[in-house]
């Protein structure tokens, strides 16, 4: 009798096996190409990323390039918001941004304007928000009185020199020199300013022909008058000043406050601020190199030997009287006043910036 055997397959399974087979092998090529397909996408995404961040970059070298033209050009700023200032810059090879750019007026002395950097096809702009120079440019004297009824007391006898000299002086060799060693000789080749320049007709008293010098000694203009009194509240509120002077390799900002005295027996370099009520003291040999701002009642005094290169500004006052009956000197010196710009608060600065789209 022949026994039944339970445990024979009911069918074929070769075809089952061949199906999972190629289940299997489509889920694995799905697999595979959705990786490429992912990996293609991230490296497109990556790449356009890149020439993003690199189309920005051009933008920020465009932006860079903007300020350094604005820093070594003499530009007509806007003053409204309707009549921006067109601006031509050049690119250096290997860069790529927009070399015409409009400067538009936002506020005193706030400005704006846009630069878009290119990498391959991708482009970025941004919009950037600059301070302007806090410096006036060039003096318009040795001694520039901006306020109301200038006076000038000159020096009395047969002292030698000029107290006040508009022609354009060196400064000296030596930044530390004292006494006569800090003299020197004016550069006729060098173009002279007024001695005297105000903004209407000034009382002169003293010796006027022998100590008052220049090309004009002396003549009346418009007035700055705005320009300093933006520099002076612009430094007090930003506290960008130092109570001690600073040097000709580091010139700085130093304000004498109301109530204060500095007294100035060392040599220095920069721009004093001389505020109302406020007195600069010179005492004993004292040279220096720059821009001193007298506003309203700040007085510079002394009964010292002082030489002054640059220039002496006075400002916000109805009636206003230097005396320079004293050993008191101030040079015109383009030399002094150029290096001003070497005070970096005084600076055009980038004070913020966007992307924009």
């Amino acid at each position: 009798m022949k026994m039944r055997n339970f445990y024979k397959p009911l069918g074929n399974e070769s075809g089952m096996v061949l199906l999972i087979s190629l289940l299997v092998i489509l889920l694995l090529i799905l697999v595979g190409t959705t990786s490429i397909m992912t990996t293609s996408m991230d490296l497109q995404i990556s790449g356009n990323f890149k020439k993003g961040e690199q189309a920005l970059y051009q933008a920020d070298a465009g932006v860079e390039r903007v300020i350094g033209y604005l820093k070594k050009n003499t530009v007509s700023y806007p003053t409204t918001a309707d009549s921006p200032t067109t601006l031509t810059v050049t690119c250096p090879a290997g860069y790529s941004f927009n070399t015409s750019v409009a400067l538009n007026y936002v506020a005193p002395n706030i400005y704006k304007f846009k630069m878009t950097g290119a990498a391959s096809n991708s482009t970025r702009s941004i919009e950037v928000y600059i301070r302007g120079s806090l410096l006036p440019g060039t003096a318009d004297g040795a001694v520039a009185m901006y306020g109301g009824g200038p006076a000038v007391a000159f020096k009395t006898g047969a002292g030698g020199g000029y107290a006040v000299d508009g022609h354009d002086y060196p400064v000296p060799s030596d930044p530390n020199c004292n006494g006569n060693a800090c003299d020197t000789t004016a550069d006729a080749s060098l173009a002279a300013l007024p001695g005297l320049y105000t903004v209407m007709t000034p009382t002169l008293t003293g010796d006027v022909t022998a100590h008052l010098g220049g090309n004009p000694p002396q003549t009346i203009g418009s007035s700055k008058e705005s320009t300093y009194q933006n520099l002076v509240n612009t430094v007090i509120a930003s506290n960008l000043y130092q109570t001690t002077l600073g040097t000709r390799a580091n010139p700085a900002i130093t304000l004498i406050p109301n109530g204060t005295t500095l007294n100035a027996s060392i040599n220095g370099a920069g721009i004093i601020i001389v505020d109302e009520g406020g007195e600069l003291r010179i005492n004993g040999n004292f040279c220096f190199e720059g821009l001193i701002i007298l506003r309203g009642s700040g007085r510079v005094t002394g009964n010292g030997t002082a030489n002054i290169f640059g220039s002496l500004v006075t400002i916000g006052h109805d009636a206003k009287l230097i005396d320079l009956t004293g050993s008191i000197n101030i040079f015109y010196s383009s030399a002094a006043i150029a290096n001003l710009s070497n005070i970096e608060a005084t600076n055009i600065k980038k004070t913020a910036w966007r992307e924009i789209y």
